[in-house]
């Protein structure tokens, strides 16, 4: 439903000669795709969404939402950002003050240029957005007499009150308090199912991300390092960045015992000459040096002493700190020279000063990429 290809953006900086920006950006999203730019900040995810709203006017590159061309550097086309038929939701929301919510939502249909939208129309298109955001019955009061979270909600039901294809959301849950945030992330999710809109939502919340997404982009200094589905995001990391960026992970290093092809599970030798079983997604050479990233959530605390079954890995090492968080228990866990992080049921709290076993399968422990 939307292609974009090889777009790049380059802002100059004649400070300090980094030049910000996006380079190279490619994805294709299926219809209703919920799609997730995620990163930190500077990296260029809301830099990407202004070029496919068209308030940046990219380099190079191409956007085509199905096969009707938003722009391409090469053939000279261009389309306004008023001709493009997108709803988007800013990180601020924009909510006029001086209008109702009402005039708020209608607003769009009034100064629509492709089609003239009758009196009957407007009042029909806008109670269904009401409707659709759950403020049937808002419509008459002031827009300075709704929370952070019916804001949200109006700037939604704007967005999508004149049916867009693309629907695009820059950070809109920024401004809301942890509860309300995590409530309408819910909500959001729950809305765009419920529509059918492919929707692009930018972001520096990995909770977010993973929690609402089809797919997840991860950005870094301005290019895509990372595309998939959330699970592959998180437990098949491709690079040292994605691992540390996207929750917590445990890094490994040392030096393959033999080649291996892609996608197979091999050996390595830790610095600490530790044997390891270690999925290689890319494949890897003899002798060559690798970095491992374990997930804390993939680790098993056994009693000292218990060997690995059915070809798990396992390391001995004493806990030197145990947090109760809840839900959940967060051990450090020092294990040679180093300290291995570890997430385990709140049940039975382990106490520090433990002689423990970490156990964790061969595909938990993944071989990076460059």
């Amino acid at each position: 439903m939307l292609t974009v290809r090889a777009l790049t953006k380059i802002y100059a900086n004649r400070f300090d000669a980094q030049a910000g920006g996006v380079r190279d950006v490619s994805f294709d999203l299926p219809t209703g795709t919920f799609f997730t730019l995620l990163g930190p900040s500077g990296c260029g995810k809301t830099t990407t969404l202004r070029c496919i709203a068209g308030l940046e006017r990219p380099d190079q590159g191409r956007i085509a939402v199905g096969e009707r061309v938003l722009w391409d550097s090469d053939a000279g086309i261009a389309v306004p950002m008023n001709q493009r038929g997108i709803g988007m939701v800013f990180q601020s929301y924009a909510i006029w003050p001086h209008m109702t919510v009402f005039e708020n939502i209608a607003f769009p249909l009034r100064v629509a240029k492709d089609r003239r939208y009758g009196r009957d129309d407007i009042s029909r298109m806008v109670d269904e957005a009401l409707s659709t955001v759950g403020l049937s019955g808002y419509g008459e009061r002031p827009a300075t007499r709704l929370s952070g979270g019916q804001q949200q909600r109006v700037a939604l039901a704007r967005a999508i009150v004149h049916r867009p294809q693309l629907l695009l959301l820059d950070e809109p849950l920024s401004n809301l308090d942890a509860a309300l945030r995590e409530e309408m992330r819910i909500e959001l999710r729950r809305l765009q199912q419920q529509i059918g809109v492919t929707t692009i939502y930018v972001t520096h919340d990995q909770a977010e991300a993973l929690a609402m997404s089809d797919r997840i982009a991860v950005m870094d200094s301005g290019r895509v390092v990372q595309l998939d589905e959330p699970r592959a995001i998180y437990f098949r990391p491709a690079s040292e960045f994605v691992a540390s960026f996207i929750g917590a992970a445990n890094l490994l290093t040392g030096v393959s015992s033999g080649a291996v092809a892609a996608g197979e599970v091999g050996a390595i030798q830790t610095g600490e000459g530790e044997n390891i079983g270690c999925l290689f997604p890319s494949g890897g050479q003899a002798g060559g040096k690798v970095t491992v990233a374990i997930r804390p959530e993939s680790i098993v605390l056994s009693p000292d002493g218990a060997g690995a079954v059915d070809g798990s890995n396992l390391l001995r090492g004493t806990v030197s700190a145990a947090s109760f968080l809840g839900g959940s228990a967060r051990y450090d866990v020092q294990v040679g020279s180093r300290v291995v992080r570890v997430v385990a049921s709140a049940e039975h709290v382990v106490p520090a000063g433990t002689a423990v076993g970490l156990v964790f399968s061969p595909q938990a422990a993944v071989v990076l990429g460059a």
